[in-house]
């Protein structure tokens, strides 16, 4: 039996955990373009059972109106995770993996990143092997798995649109890119530190003291991470500067990009655009909208060269889609 819902997202069969009741309908696509249904909603998940999941050739798809639920519940499920110790570190790390494969997923769907199922897994790969890398991996999970609603998932597409913005700059040192990656996956982390009384309010609505109790989320994420030592100064300068611009209007400290760290302006430029692209600066916007707002509205206060990466990245996904 096949169905052809309107709208489907393609999410990573890491997100289903095995003998766990399914959050939605889970459909698959058939050549024909016709979804088939292959998990109800409240029946147990079996997907790696299937031949396709066993070739590692897994597209599965959920309606768009189920997405947010199914990523509420993968995140509810890796919160629960770390807190057992009886589970073993190779599946928490799946549950992060498949929060990954889901997010770079949406930016396919969002036409940021020109995808195939191995260009997602490539870039989603490098994000579990950083995290897997951490030695307290327990520590940085618990703390991932206590972000605010979507926080998680927005470091998580932070960090593919960083990658993407380092490939765009020539910029192949694995070490350097992990620590893009690390920073950009922790960048919000002090955001658990926040009330949610004042994050769930719209920008402009805060008063003076709600705006700095906010701003304050940058200084309280290094805080957070400086009990795990092993953290690198540069991870921690990304968490504290990741709001800071070229122009010295930022937060916390006020500075200009020359005094910036590099990989803070990197990741400060992805974080800005994902805020457009999911958050919005009053309405979601397109790619090409975010662009327009980044460099005209606001006037580009951020790293020419890294704005101009992220610009060729988004542009070569418009010259290569078809039609």
């Amino acid at each position: 039996m096949t169905e052809s819902p309107q709208k489907m997202i393609m999410v990573s069969v890491d997100l289903f955990t095995e003998g766990v009741p399914l959050s939605a309908d889970v459909y698959t696509r058939l050549p024909s373009g016709q979804y088939l249904l292959v998990g109800k909603k409240g029946e147990k998940s079996n997907f790696r059972t299937l031949h396709m999941t066993a070739q590692k050739k897994a597209e599965l798809y959920v309606r768009g109106s189920d997405y947010d639920a199914v990523i509420q519940f993968n995140l509810a499920l890796t919160k629960t995770a770390v807190m057992k110790p009886e589970i073993s570190t190779h599946l928490k790390v799946n549950l992060i993996s498949g929060l990954a494969d889901s997010a770079i997923n949406d930016l396919v769907d969002r036409k940021v990143v020109m995808g195939s199922y191995d260009r997602v897994k490539q870039l989603s790969g490098f994000i579990k092997d950083t995290v897997s890398q951490v030695k307290d991996i327990d520590k940085l999970l618990d703390l991932l798995g206590k972000l605010p609603k979507d926080s998680a998932a927005h470091g998580m597409a932070t960090a593919a649109v960083s990658l993407l913005i380092c490939e765009q700059m020539e910029i192949t040192s694995k070490t350097t890119l992990e620590k893009v990656t690390l920073g950009a996956l922790l960048h919000d982390i002090g955001l658990k530190e926040i009330p949610a009384a004042i994050l769930d309010k719209p920008r402009a609505e805060r008063t003076v003291e709600e705006s700095t109790f906010y701003e304050s989320h940058t200084l309280r994420g290094v805080e957070l991470l400086q009990e795990l030592k092993e953290i690198p100064s540069d991870v921690l300068a990304i968490i504290l500067e990741h709001h800071e611009n070229a122009i010295g209007m930022g937060y916390p400290r006020r500075i200009r990009d020359i005094k910036m760290n590099p990989l803070a302006r990197i990741v400060g430029v992805a974080n800005y655009f994902m805020e457009l692209l999911h958050d919005g600066v009053g309405d979601m916007k397109s790619p090409e909208e975010a662009l327009h707002y980044m460099e005209v509205t606001l006037g580009l206060p951020f790293n020419k060269q890294v704005f101009q990466a992220l610009k060729d990245v988004v542009q070569a996904q418009q010259i290569k889609k078809p039609g």
